[in-house]
């Protein structure tokens, strides 16, 4: 069983995303625009972590009238 790496990557998103915090605390609320667009990213993301896992194949049962050769 392959051992994940997504807890890690959660790990050092959420410490950019606290550090990208600290930043803007430390400019009165107000971070230079790269900072505004790396912390757009690391918190994007992070919601696409959290996001629901699709299946592999979204397009339901193969038709039964498919034979498959064209």
């Amino acid at each position: 069983m392959p051992c994940s790496r997504l807890p890690v990557v959660r790990q050092h998103l959420t410490a950019a995303a606290v550090s990208l915090f600290a930043e803007a605390v430390q400019a009165d609320g107000v971070p230079p625009a790269r900072i505004q667009r790396v912390a757009l990213l690391v918190d994007e993301a992070l919601a696409e972590l959290d996001a629901p896992t699709a299946p592999a194949d979204v397009r339901g049962p193969v038709p039964e009238d498919w034979t498959g050769a064209h």
